[in-house]
C-alpha cells in the first residue's frame, strides 16, 4: 500500500446481488447515483441480470464483479447452474436441479471441484455476453468457507481471466472497539464505525432493497421476509443517507472500486 493510501482511509464499497430481483437492480442504481457505491456484484443466473444489464453494463462510474453462484438460500425465489443440472450434478438438488440452500450442504456432500469451475466459468461468460466488463469475483453466501479445496483453483481462474480475487483485497471495517456501535440501528452502526475507523483500506458490503413485492418473496424458514425487507432498506441507507454521506464528507474517507484498491 502506498503512502499516500496509508495517510486515508480507503472505503470499497461494494453493492451485492445484482439481477437477483428488479427492486434490488434499481436499489443499486439508486446507490450510486445518490451514494457511495463503486462496485456492483452481478448473479450470472438471477433472474433479472438481463434486467440489470439494461440498468447498469453501460456505466463506466462503477467497478462489475462476478457474485459466483452456488447456493439458493430463499423459499420461494430458486436459481440453478447455467450448465443445467445434468452437467453439474455435484451443484444441485438431485430432485430440484436448484442449487442447495446453503454452503453448508457441501460439508456432507462436497461439489466437484471441475464442476465449481465449469459453473463459475459459465456465469462469468453469460455476464460479458449482456456487456459487462467484469474486474473482480467475489462469492455468493462466501461458499468457499464450506469448500476450501476451491481456493487454489479460484485464484488460478481470477489470473487466467484477468479479473481481481476480491479475497486478496478484502478487509472489513472493524466495530467501533468502545462497542458503541452494537446499541444503534445499521446505518447509524456504521456511521460510528467511520468514525472510529482508524487509516486504512476496508471494505463494505450491503443489498441494496426496497419494500416491493418481488423483495418481499425473499424469505426462508430462518430468515423472515419481514426482516429481509428491513435489513435491505438500512443496507441502501448506509450507502446513500445524508448523514452517511456527510460523515464520509467531513472524515475525508475516499470510497474506491477494486481495480484502484491496493493488494493487502
Amino acid at each position: 500500500m502506498t503512502m499516500m493510501n496509508e495517510q486515508q482511509i480507503r472505503l470499497i464499497t461494494r453493492a451485492d446481488d445484482a439481477g437477483s430481483a428488479r427492486t434490488a437492480d434499481r436499489a443499486i442504481l439508486d446507490a450510486i447515483e445518490g451514494g457511495i457505491v463503486r462496485n456492483v456484484s452481478l448473479m450470472a443466473v438471477g433472474p433479472t441480470i438481463e434486467h440489470a444489464a439494461d440498468l447498469l453494463a453501460g456505466r463506466r462510474d462503477v467497478c462489475f464483479g462476478i457474485h459466483g453462484t452456488l447456493n439458493a438460500e430463499w423459499t420461494d425465489v430458486r436459481w440453478g447452474p447455467i450448465l443445467g443440472a445434468a452437467k453439474v450434478p455435484s451443484l444441485v438438488e438431485p430432485d430440484t436441479g436448484m442449487f442447495t440452500p446453503t454452503p453448508a450442504h457441501f460439508l456432507n456432500r462436497p461439489p466437484a471441484t471441475q464442476e465449481v469451475m465449469a459453473e463459475l466459468q459459465a456465469q462469468l461468460d453469460r455476464l460479458r455476453s449482456l456487456g459487462f466488463h467484469i474486474s473482480y469475483a467475489d462469492s455468493h453466501m462466501v461458499f468457499e468457507w464450506a469448500i476450501p479445496q476451491i481456493a487454489e483453483p479460484f485464484d488460478r481462474w481470477c489470473e487466467r481471466e484477468g479479473i481481481r480475487n476480491y479475497r486478496r483485497y478484502s478487509k472489513p471495517l472493524p466495530e467501533a472497539a468502545d462497542g458503541a456501535d452494537k446499541l444503534s440501528n445499521p446505518v447509524e452502526a456504521l456511521i460510528t464505525r467511520l468514525t472510529h475507523a482508524e487509516l486504512g483500506q476496508y471494505l463494505i458490503v450491503g443489498h441494496p432493497g426496497y419494500d416491493e413485492a418481488d423483495m418481499r418473496a425473499f424469505g426462508n424458514a430462518d430468515y423472515k421476509s419481514e426482516q429481509v425487507v428491513a435489513d435491505r432498506i438500512n443496507e441502501r441507507l448506509m450507502f446513500t443517507r445524508e448523514d452517511v454521506l456527510a460523515c464520509v464528507k467531513e472524515r475525508g474517507i475516499v470510497p474506491i472500486r477494486y481495480d484502484e484498491a491496493a493488494e493487502l
